[in-house]
């Protein structure tokens, strides 16, 4: 992958995301768009937290798609942050 062309972004998902299979989801939809990084609960009950790596109309896919979630998700906001990040990831990972 060429990592010039790779983005990093974070990501905080707010609503009543936790207990409707968001992360499954989400983590499902970023290894079909290519994207790697990891999603995980926050410890506040209504919002998950990603780290999304990969090409930007990826990553800008993912974000809009995000702001409806599975079906049983209610997606009150979607709020995500570019980020200067180190490290490389090989993969998507669902964090518990």
């Amino acid at each position: 992958m060429n990592t010039k062309k790779i983005k990093t972004y974070k990501l905080f998902i707010k609503g009543k995301v936790q207990d409707v299979n968001f992360r499954y989801w989400f983590s499902n939809l970023a290894t079909s768009l290519s994207l790697n990084g990891y999603i995980q609960n926050h410890k506040k009950k209504d919002e998950v937290n990603s780290i999304i790596q990969g090409k930007i109309n990826n990553i800008l896919n993912i974000i809009e798609k995000s702001k409806t979630g599975p079906e049983l998700a209610i997606v009150e906001s979607v709020e995500s942050i570019k980020i200067n990040n180190n490290v490389i990831y090989s993969e998507f990972k669902i964090k518990y």
